[in-house]
């Protein structure tokens, strides 16, 4: 009976560890009794500080504008919140170079490389805003008539835009002064709210939600030109993009009640896929919460990661009073760090002795299967902390031993070939 307890136990250890970090939403950001609460949204992003930047598709206030002027327009705005819920000292913004946001829509905002917000707007306008003080800093008028769409930005610094309409125009690249440098595609496809670009400006993720699939572009260099690839998310309604930090997962909306899905897929409205752009397959998801499932018009409109990654914030696009929405991960979760590793590493835990968690850091210096688990002295598996492909790189875990007894434990590191063992010290 004690070996079959034992077993048992064991079991429920290895079950709750294997499973991946939860996604929960904790329901409107930030409060549920805020005045602009219901008011439409339509971009969202999040600084370096942590700051949320949230610009709304409806004019939502009134103000003078300008000393000679009596009247009181209807005016566009972005609100910028902390972490905490509290506006910022320069929040809202209303004006952007001089330009008064009465006459035009907010389309997509992406941080910047500098961490500087890129603004698009149906003017149609693309603007760079100082995220410390909400100062505009660039802007462009940009050549299409009809509106933009979510801008895209690549580690190198090229800027991508392109248009919500379908055919009106070619996505376009633009240096860190807003000038154009060319087109990246002549002419996209299909009805685009957003889309997205690698790291290395080199792929462009382009979602027509009109047809139901992302596809996927690619060129060799700089110098070279885009070409079809591949298509991905075959089936879904894609409005919305977001690269999750320190992840290869790209973020991808499933689609809505508006547009929704193709009968059949995988997919289904309101719930965003992370898709592992290693591994190529779809590795994690999380959900929007419907105040009225049965509205149409309700939209994943937006979507922007916190920078540790942990903490999804929604702009969501419709009618409903949860516009604003924020989902936070619990559990164990493995983070990717920007260190390049130098060979197969498993680094001693710390802190060690610890009580109850603890953080391990491990290198693989080539993509391949990683399983990471913990053992007693008996040589019991009593955790799974990483059994999936990794890309090359490092990554810290953190392991909570709660549930275990005070003693001395195993964490063994297996890749490939390469096997690595240190030991730890739970102390209650």
């Amino acid at each position: 009976m004690l070996k079959k307890f034992t077993f048992l136990l064991a079991i429920v250890l290895i079950t709750a560890s294997i499973s991946n970090a939860q996604w929960v939403n904790m329901g409107v950001f930030p409060n549920a009794d805020a005045t602009w609460k219901a008011q439409v949204n339509n971009a969202i992003a999040v600084d370096p500080d942590g700051k949320i930047w949230i610009g709304k598709y409806s004019n939502v206030a009134k103000y003078v504008v300008a000393p000679s002027d009596t009247l009181k327009k209807s005016v566009y705005l972005t609100y910028i919140f902390n972490p905490d819920g509290t506006q910022a000292s320069f929040s809202p913004i209303f004006q952007v170079m001089g330009d008064t946001m009465y006459s035009t829509t907010q389309r997509g905002m992406r941080t910047n490389i500098d961490g500087n917000i890129i603004l698009t707007t149906g003017f149609p306008s693309m603007y760079i805003i100082d995220y410390k003080t909400g100062k505009g800093l660039k802007r462009v008028l940009l050549p299409s008539t009809n509106g933009p769409n979510a801008p895209a930005v690549s580690s190198t610094g090229t800027i991508f835009v392109g248009t919500v309409f379908e055919g009106q125009r070619p996505v376009e690249m633009y240096d860190q002064n807003l000038t154009l440098i060319g087109s990246a595609i002549t002419k996209a496809p299909g009805f685009s709210r957003a889309f997205e670009v690698s790291k290395d400006g080199n792929t462009i993720y382009w979602a027509g939600y009109t047809t139901k699939k992302v596809y996927v572009y690619n060129r060799a260099d700089e110098f070279s030109n885009f070409t079809l690839k591949d298509s991905i998310m075959i089936g879904a309604a894609v409005e919305s993009f977001a690269w999750r930090p320190k992840t290869d997962q790209l973020w991808m909306s499933g689609g809505s009640n508006n547009d929704k899905p193709d009968a059949g897929s995988k997919f289904t409205i309101g719930t965003w896929y992370a898709y592992d752009v290693v591994q190529k397959k779809i590795v994690d998801s999380l959900k929007l919460a419907f105040t009225d499932p049965t509205k149409p018009d309700e939209r994943p409109r937006g979507l922007a990661f916190s920078n540790d990654g942990r903490t999804a914030y929604i702009a969501q696009f419709g009618t409903s009073n949860w516009m604003s929405q924020k989902v936070v991960q619990v559990g164990t979760d493995v983070e990717k760090l920007d260190e390049i590793p130098t060979g197969y590493e498993l680094s001693q835990n710390y802190p060690n002795p610890f009580n109850p968690t603890t953080n391990i850091k491990f290198s693989i210096p080539g993509q391949g299967f990683v399983s990471l688990k913990v053992y007693n002295t008996l040589g019991q598996e009593v955790a799974v902390l990483v059994n999936e492909f990794k890309s090359a790189g490092t990554y810290q875990v953190d392991f909570n031993a709660s549930n275990l007894s005070s003693g001395m434990y195993l964490y063994i590191l297996s890749s490939g070939n390469y096997k690595i063992s240190k030991k730890m010290l739970l102390m209650k």
